[in-house]
């Protein structure tokens, strides 16, 4: 019975009448016209490159011609596997490029060309998708005409005519494979003749991304009503109004710096902004207040509805402000997005909520009014290869984006960030919110929000920098600072390493005469946020800390003390000291520690920071908070002055040549030493042994798809249990993807208190 039904099925694709399909049950044509009205109406909307809309349409209409073949027929419905021949990416772009190099030149066939033939993976290097040698040209010519023998040609060009394209045939496509590849017409013509540059590459990567995210929008999202695009502005004016109106100093400034922002966007003139503002004076609320009511205005201007993405440098810092923006715009997802490698995979708008693989594509690909997110998602979606990376590359343009904590931007990649954003805001049509305490200097054509800036930092007195750069080890500070830790009811420390920072809390612990708490990435997800909670509920504490406590922690002490870091590392540290300025002058300690070979700060920062810090501190013994924004200026200064341009004068040159994965290799805002750091499992409690349970039960799913889907469910829960460690001295059990360590070895390499245990400053890594 199963032969017979084979068999007649098999008949059935052998009819000229048959249809062809996209997938077992949508037809191709049907496909093709969903991914195009899909990817015109998002290009129409964003109002960019109007002139290329013939251009968009061959590619939309092009990218899966290549399934009009007896073999992928077959494998769709299951006859036959037919290995490569079922595949349709190539075939697609050649019929693709047959169709543009008849409307357009040379240069725009290419490129199409290539967008098709990448449609499904990454973006390689333009060189190597355009060559091929001898053999993978004789080879891929037997391929290409098999699959060209079993093509429905009758029906394809039907579609093609529906679309009111040019009909192709099978010389057509021998010819265009012939002059590109065995002829190296096109490799010639990438060399001497392609247009490449910055605007292209960005420009390159929008058409990219409006086929890739049409074609995957046209599977999975499942309704695909307009949804309203206003941002409600009377519940953030509702919220505002909401806040302390008391006259004191903190409030008065917070108020008046908000609308010094506001006034700004009837006459700003400049893409590229910055805001300048002292901790703890409210920029988010300013920065939020500004873009919402600057993508009002554009809207009334220019009919559009612009993206607005605002994002930082750490997770703890997005979950914080996400809160604070829920509570102005609701929970909908649809109306404010969180995006980060721990957000739960929930979408949900006014009406619906929505299926786990429709949620994860929404939010993967910012369906929402107000994004929050992180550097990692902006920066290196901007200078991505990958396709999961691009689907959400064109929601940049006609973008408002905020980075906050700017100064965490690695200045190796200023000259980069500065000439790309220039183009970008250009081109795309982004306007750029650089925020900070310590504006690092990127830019030079930038629009201050706050006029007298200066002002606003030599009005506080919060708080004083204690400075003693005299090298001493633990056991020596330890000492040194035992009268600092007794003397105030709140103490924060902060050391470099995961182990300098354990050592300390060990010997600390001994001393102290109050609760003392450890803080790190070594610490697994859960209890940091736990940890942080109780930090607020405490009258008395001690919190030793790496890091992870410098930006965004909303946490005010009495004395802070800090082991030497780059000097805005300083400033971001003093900022949880005395933070609302109602604790007399809050007390900042400087030191620099050092192990048995190293100082501490050189092994996470680099000799070239530390030294421009020491630079401006030394002969100093204490800093007052009204001279931080000179400081922060002479620092930056230094940095500008003496930094190295290698590296992004490296990615610009790939940029120039479109080396799509070099730049991707390149660019890398955490650079974690890949090959010896892994995701590790910490089996802690019962909770995580039956969250393991479910995560081992994955691999009894045979569908890849179904597998994902069901991971999804608990990858909130299961990635708070997760830490990343240098495992190249620790023989974890480990499966293909995360690290374990059982509940049963926990003594050995985790600790309650301090969590992973290590006797090693590099191992863990945040």
């Amino acid at each position: 019975m199963t032969y017979l039904l084979i068999m007649s099925l098999k008949a059935v694709i052998k009819l000229s009448s048959f249809k062809l399909k996209s997938h077992p049950d949508i037809l191709l044509v049907d496909h093709i016209d969903r991914v195009h009205k899909c990817g015109i109406q998002i290009f129409k909307r964003n109002k960019l490159f109007l002139e290329d809309l013939d251009f968009l349409k061959v590619i939309l209409v092009g990218h899966d011609l290549g399934k009009a073949t007896r073999y992928f027929q077959e494998y769709i419905l299951k006859i036959k596997s037919h290995g490569s021949l079922k595949n349709h990416g190539f075939l697609s772009a050649l019929m693709t490029y047959c169709i543009l190099i008849k409307k357009f030149d040379m240069d725009k066939a290419i490129k199409g060309f290539v967008i098709v033939k990448r449609h499904h993976g990454n973006l390689g290097n333009f060189f190597d998708e355009l060559s091929m040698d001898k053999v993978e040209v004789e080879e891929n010519i037997d391929m290409l005409d098999k699959q060209l023998d079993s093509v429905y040609f009758d029906e394809l060009n039907a579609i093609l005519d529906k679309f009111d394209l040019d009909s192709i045939d099978k010389d057509q496509v021998i010819k265009a494979f012939i002059e590109l590849y065995k002829e190296k017409e096109a490799i010639f013509f990438y060399e001497d003749e392609l247009n490449s540059n910055i605007e292209e590459y960005f420009k390159f990567k929008y058409f990219y991304s409006i086929l890739i995210y049409s074609d995957k929008h046209s599977l999975i999202v499942k309704d695909e009503k307009e949804k309203a695009k206003a941002i409600d502005i009377s519940k953030l004016e509702k919220y505002i109004d909401s806040l302390p109106k008391d006259e004191d100093i903190i409030n008065g400034k917070r108020n008046k710096a908000r609308l010094d922002c506001e006034n700004k966007i009837s006459h700003i003139d400049e893409k590229i902004c910055t805001l300048t503002l002292p901790t703890g004076i409210g920029k988010t609320l300013s920065s939020l207040n500004f873009a919402v009511k600057l993508r009002e205005k554009l809207y009334r201007e220019e009919g559009i509805y612009y993206n607005l993405i605002y994002s930082f440098p750490f997770t703890s810092i997005i979950d914080q402000t996400y809160e604070i923006f829920k509570n102005i715009f609701g929970d909908n997802t649809s109306e404010v997005l969180k995006h980060h490698y721990l957000s739960p995979i929930e979408y949900k708008d006014e009406e619906d909520y929505f299926e786990i693989e429709e949620s994860k594509f929404l939010i993967e690909t910012w369906d929402s009014k107000v994004v929050v997110t992180t550097f990692v998602k902006v920066l290196e979606s901007i200078f991505s290869n990958k396709n999961s990376e691009l689907l959400k590359f064109h929601r940049f343009a006609n973008s408002i984006i905020i980075l906050d904590e700017v100064q965490n931007i690695p200045h190796k990649y200023w000259k980069l960030i500065r000439e790309s954003f220039n183009i970008l805001s250009k081109l795309l049509n982004v306007y750029f919110i650089f925020m900070t305490a310590t504006q690092p200097m990127i830019f030079n054509n930038k629009v201050e929000l706050i006029e007298n800036t200066r002002e606003y930092f030599t009005i506080f007195n919060r708080t004083r920098l204690n400075i003693n750069l005299n090298e001493m080890d633990i056991d020596t500070f330890v000492e040194e600072i035992k009268p600092i830790i007794n003397r105030y009811k709140k103490v924060m420390i902060v050391l470099n390493t995961v182990k300098s920072a354990q050592d300390v809390y060990k010997k600390i612990k001994k001393i102290a005469d109050k609760r003392v708490l450890f803080l790190s990435a070594s610490v697994i997800p859960k209890d940091r946020r736990e940890r942080l909670d109780k930090l607020k509920e405490l009258d008395e504490y001690i919190l030793v800390s790496t890091q992870v406590v410098e930006a965004g922690v909303d946490i005010d002490n009495d004395a802070v003390i800090r082991d030497i870091g780059p000097w805005d590392c300083i400033v971001q540290c003093a900022g949880r000291c005395n933070r609302n300025n109602n604790k007399g002058q809050g007390q900042v300690y400087i030191y620099k520690l050092k192990g048995d070979r190293y100082v501490y700060a050189n092994i996470i920062y680099g000799r070239f920071l530390i030294s421009k810090t020491e630079k401006i501190l030394k002969e100093r013994s204490h800093i007052l908070e009204n001279e931080f924004f000179d400081y922060s200026n002479a620092y930056f200064k230094e940095i500008a002055q003496d930094k190295s341009d290698k590296e992004s004068d490296e990615i610009i040159e790939d940029i120039l040549k479109f080396n799509f994965d070099y730049v991707d290799k390149q660019f890398k805002l955490i650079n974690n030493n890949q090959l010896f750091v892994m995701p590790v499992f910490i089996e802690k409690d019962e909770e995580a042994t039956e969250i393991w349970r479910k995560y081992e039960e994955l691999y009894d799913i045979k569908d890849r798809y179904e597998r994902m889907n069901e991971f999804l469910k608990i990858k909130e829960k299961f990635l708070s249990y997760v830490i990343n460690v240098n495992i190249k001295n620790f023989p974890f059990i480990r499966d293909r993807f995360y690290g374990k360590i059982p509940k049963e070895n926990l003594e050995y390499y985790y600790s309650e208190e301090y969590g992973f245990i290590t006797d090693n400053d590099e191992t863990i890594f945040f």
